[in-house]
């Protein structure tokens, strides 16, 4: 009688422990997340895969959740660290003048969009140096791609083209925006929410971009290195469909210092070994790989 009851109890705890968050409670998880004025644009659809990612390693935290247990520590834990993923993956390029930027838009003040966000910001400054530094070696794009793209799309002035421009960002919210600003500048293209880290996994994810000319990845391996490792990294440099890739790097440390070894070795082996030679642009506070998928030499 007691090792059934202790097998009822068991099953009972397991189905408890397995059970999945209702529809309703992973939408007050999530509103309590994005009391966070910082976090309230983030798309709740990323959120909710993070949440979902957590609870894969934290069994306890999936049952408070399912549970609704908002008082318990496990509970409180799941907010805390969804709410510090999504600071390091988003809030951390954003300026606080990020709540401003329709309003610039409707002004047609495209340098103040670009000022709201930290990346963009520091690279004001190289803008058209950057930019024709890279396109002496590549040529003149007829299409180009930007993925994780962030606000660079609204650098497409200083680019001096007229390209077909078509852009990816992790939040949805955030395509719509750089939409309106295509529309409002006149440029032709799309932009598209995609997680590079999944389509780092499944490479059909990447088709729904046309071919490119040219393809930039500024400043957004790190955080794929980070979660994923250099796999995920090898996959999107061997699948994203573009005659050449641009891959940036900060220069500079979180804290604002310079860092001690800015270029990225493990990327020049990677390059080396699947045979694209590659040319290297120090510009501002950042380090800029010129990559051509294929073996023949660059030109000078």
């Amino acid at each position: 009688m007691i090792l059934k009851r202790f097998k009822s109890w068991n099953t009972k705890t397991q189905d408890k422990m397995n059970a999945q968050p209702s529809e309703s409670t992973i939408k007050r998880l999530i509103a309590k997340i994005k009391e966070k004025k910082e976090l309230a644009s983030i798309d709740d659809k990323f959120i909710e895969q993070e949440t979902k990612k957590y609870f894969a390693q934290n069994k306890k935290a999936k049952t408070a959740v399912s549970e609704g247990r908002t008082r318990s520590e496990d509970y409180k834990n799941t907010v805390k660290h969804i709410r510090a993923i999504l600071r390091r993956i988003y809030g951390i390029f954003l300026t606080k003048a990020a709540q401003d930027r329709d309003r610039y838009l409707a002004e047609g003040n495209y340098a103040k969009i670009l000022e709201t966000h930290i990346s963009t910001k520091e690279r004001m400054q190289i803008y058209p140096e950057i930019y024709e530094k890279i396109f002496k070696i590549t040529g003149k794009p007829a299409v180009i791609l930007d993925l994780g793209c962030g606000l660079n799309p609204l650098s497409y002035p200083y680019m001096k083209t007229d390209a077909e421009y078509h852009a990816s960002e992790l939040n949805e919210a955030d395509c719509k925006f750089l939409e309106k600003c295509f529309a409002k500048m006149k440029i032709k293209g799309k932009a598209m929410p995609l997680d590079l880290i999944e389509a780092a996994k499944n490479p059909e994810m990447l088709k729904i971009f046309p071919k490119a000319d040219i393809c930039f990845l500024f400043k957004i391996l790190d955080e794929v290195e980070q979660k994923k490792g250099r796999k995920a990294s090898e996959a999107l440099v061997k699948n994203i469909n573009s005659g050449w890739l641009v891959i940036s790097f900060s220069a500079r440390t979180l804290a604002g210092g310079p860092m001690k070894k800015p270029y990225r070795r493990w990327l020049e082996q990677m390059l080396s070994r699947l045979g694209y030679p590659f040319e290297i642009i120090k510009e501002g506070n950042e380090v800029f790989y010129v990559i051509k998928k294929n073996k023949t030499q660059l030109s000078k």
